[in-house]
């Protein structure tokens, strides 16, 4: 039997500050919004972008930025894996979402050009 793996390795920009929430044993979770473009030829042959957002989850500790410095508009990595969530929305109904559980974060700095 061959062996599967759920890896993801995605760069993308922040798309809003994200949320983060303190325990009282100090430890931190994040949740932010990542948004990843593909670029690609339509049938007629006309350069599009499509846009893709992807929800990434992170705990505080060794392979982790601090949180406090990601912001808004921020170009971050992160590798982890899919995980997909089921639960209960308002309305009663049942919901389901993927998002990345993230075991690395990186902040990348823009490079200063002369």
């Amino acid at each position: 039997m061959e062996k599967t793996v759920n890896r993801v390795d995605i760069k993308g920009y922040v798309g809003a500050d994200p949320k983060i929430t303190t325990f009282e044993d100090g430890r931190q979770v994040i949740k932010l919004n990542v948004a990843t473009d593909d670029n690609y030829k339509d049938r007629s042959g006309e350069w599009r972008q499509e846009t893709t957002w992807h929800t990434i989850i992170a705990w505080s500790g060794r392979e982790m930025p601090d949180f406090n410095e990601i912001k808004k508009g921020q170009c971050v990595s992160a590798q982890g894996k899919i995980k997909n969530r089921n639960f209960e929305g308002r309305d009663g109904l049942a919901r389901s979402v993927n998002e990345i559980l993230a075991y690395s974060l990186k902040i990348h700095v823009p490079e200063e050009t002369e």
